[in-house]
């Protein structure tokens, strides 16, 4: 019989084993081609050329995940191989060298990963129209996809899985070299030391956890090396909890005698001890995978959420352009007149000056005392006719060396209050203070962009003061329509923006809006499939630890069933223990990517518990699915015969 043959039937033996890594490792294939073919889709590609360099970010994307399954499948690869000692003492008392098993195992790693990758091919192959026509649902674009094959992608997934496996496949081939015979046949019957719980590493776990949630939640915005202290800090403590403060608590729990005497708590206890301290580095190398991969799709959800309310607040009309003459906007009329299921709504031309300005640095980082900007000053009477053809009513009432001022937003987090504050319009060579009374959080008009800059600021004057502002060479007069549907407007936005030409002229709602769900629609797309390869290896992971663990405690379980333990019992044991094993990593990532997304919500201004909520959800849920598979296959294991 030779090697390969050997190979095939080791493969199919233990393919139950393999199973989840299997599926696992296919999943991660099929994304990684998904994301390569996606780098190479044409069709995507001229979609979002406008926005986005959608061949960069995929293929950034696709370099993380390659790095990420490169180390789970190097992972992967060495415990199963430590996972199989004794077979491999067996081979050595049959008389088969080393160099041979090695070789076997190296074939055998060589033909799971050649099955992998052609399922995640072939699989990424079949659902590639599907993952191609939710990303353009997600940015918003109705067009029919075409479905394409991309060899580029195959060869490049071919090309960098082969070269992980092979990779891995040595490293597992170099480790049968460090196992001795003796080793091997007693590797599960090597008495275990007794954990000892330190007070200090405890409370000092807590300390550290606590120091960097303080700092996150009172973080000034003041001071960048805040943010690695945080970090670190909290990574540190993550770490000390899991080795000394869990252990600490579980040996503490044993002296409540009522308790611990109980049913099989006794057992439970002591095989969790013995556990969470073998497993307390993967537990807390998961529970900070978590709150990455929880905080970066919860960031991603939370932006793409934002922008959506943003947009109407940025583009408070369906078309703000510049008027030169009556003429075009007359021919614009007739162009809306079109399209009957986009009616104007409200109509206005509107005159303000653009100024230069000097602004008050309300920002609590205090950077700089002063901002150097260019702001749109108008007069009160223009500011209400603005607001009425937007259906609102500004009732304020200025002195003439007062003004209200429109900002883009407003956190009293990370902004002082600029009310009573001084600005300075510069006009004709003259600087003229003025005192900020009142502030609006929003934007009057819409978000231009003019000789390279963002024009946002409004300053609103009083009639009076406005008039001897005025200067003729700093005039502008625009034109602010809103019609109906204006989600639905793209053919009527196309053809306004022919007719007006130049970016600078005109700032329409279709076009801030397909731009944000363009950019917003792939970063989201990224976030949350980077997110899935993430929490799918560190599942697998978790599963594998404890089904070793499984194998090495049905003796032990089998003694208890000699004695007149339930099955039902046992089962209930088990499910105890790997809901601890689950349910701490998970809950503590989850609360470290909770106190990170506070910071966001700072920043953002907006209360981002909605998008956060369904991303820890979604995560949970599939959590819980792989809680269910461990204990069932933990209870196949303890229940199997010898």
């Amino acid at each position: 019989m030779t090697l390969f043959n050997i190979t095939f039937r080791n493969i199919k033996r233990n393919f139950h084993n393999y199973l989840i890594y299997f599926v696992s490792m296919v999943f991660c294939i099929m994304i990684y081609y998904t994301f390569t073919s996606i780098q190479y889709n044409k069709q995507v590609a001229d979609l979002a050329a406008e926005s986005m360099k959608v061949s960069t970010a995929f293929g950034a994307a696709s370099i993380v995940i390659a790095v990420f399954v490169a180390m789970f499948i190097w992972y992967s690869n060495s415990f199963f191989t430590k996972k199989r000692k004794k077979e491999v003492a067996l081979y050595s008392m049959l008389g088969v060298k080393k160099k041979q098993i090695g070789r076997m195992l190296f074939y055998e790693n060589i033909v799971m990963g050649a099955l992998a990758l052609a399922c995640g091919i072939l699989i990424g192959t079949l659902f590639s129209k599907l993952f191609v026509m939710i990303l353009i649902h997600i940015m918003s674009f109705d067009v029919n996809v075409e479905f394409a094959i991309s060899i580029k992608a195959i060869i490049n997934t071919i090309i960098v899985f082969l070269v992980i496996f092979i990779v891995a496949s040595l490293h597992s081939y170099r480790l049968i070299y460090r196992f001795q015979l003796i080793e091997l046949f007693k590797s599960e019957k090597v008495a275990q030391k007794q954990p000892k719980a330190s007070l200090l590493l405890a409370i000092l776990s807590i300390l550290f956890i606590g120091t960097g949630y303080y700092l996150a939640l009172n973080y000034k915005f003041d001071n960048y090396f805040k943010l690695i202290v945080i970090l670190v800090s909290t990574v540190i403590g993550t770490y000390m909890f899991f080795s000394s403060f869990i252990v600490f608590i579980v040996k503490l729990s044993k002296k409540n005698k009522i308790k611990y005497f109980r049913g099989l708590n006794m057992i439970a206890t002591s095989q969790l001890l013995y556990r969470i301290k073998a497993n307390g580095r993967s537990l807390a190398t998961i529970a900070v995978l978590s709150a990455t991969t929880i905080t970066a799709m919860g960031t991603a959800t939370s932006l793409y959420y934002n922008q959506i309310n943003n947009i109407n607040r940025l583009t408070p009309f369906s078309y703000d352009y510049k008027s030169t003459e009556k003429s075009i906007d007359e021919q614009i009329k007739q162009i809306i007149n079109k399209y009957p299921s986009n009616k104007i709504k409200s109509s206005i031309s509107s005159e303000f000056m653009i100024i230069d300005s000097k602004w008050p640095d309300i920002s609590k980082m205090k950077m700089n005392p002063t901002k150097d900007s260019k702001s749109f000053v108008i007069s009160e009477s223009t500011m209400k006719q603005l607001s009425k053809a937007r259906g609102l009513d500004y009732n304020i009432s200025l002195n003439s060396d007062e003004v209200l001022f429109f900002m883009i937003m407003y956190s009293d987090k990370v902004m002082e209050n600029p009310v009573g504050k001084n600005i300075e319009l510069k006009i004709k060579d003259k600087k003229v203070p003025l005192k900020i009374k009142d502030f609006k959080e929003g934007l009057l008009t819409n978000q231009l962009f003019i000789n390279g800059v963002y024009m946002q600021d409004t300053v609103v004057v009083t009639d009076e003061a406005y008039n001897k502002l005025y200067d003729k060479d700093k005039a502008v007069k625009r034109t602010f329509i809103n019609i109906e549907n204006q989600r639905e407007s793209k053919d009527l936005t196309g053809e306004i923006e022919k007719t007006l030409g130049s970016n600078e002229d005109l700032s329409s709602y279709y076009g801030y809006y397909r731009s944000t769900m363009t950019n917003m629609g792939i970063i989201i797309f990224l976030a949350s499939f980077i997110g899935f390869v993430f929490l799918i290896c560190t599942g697998s992971i978790i599963f594998f630890k404890q089904l070793s663990e499984a194998s090495e405690d049905k003796d032990r379980y089998d003694i208890l069933k000699k004695i007149g333990v339930k099955k039902s019992e046992i089962r209930i044991s088990i499910a105890k223990q790997m809901a601890f094993i689950f349910a701490l990593p998970l809950l503590v990532g989850i609360t470290h990517s909770i106190i990170a997304l506070t910071i966001l919500q700072i920043i953002l201004s907006s209360s981002l518990v909605y998008p956060v909520l369904i991303t820890v959800g979604i995560y949970t849920l599939i959590y819980l699915i792989y809680y269910i598979l461990t204990v069932n296959s933990y209870c196949k294991i303890v229940d199997a015969k010898a």
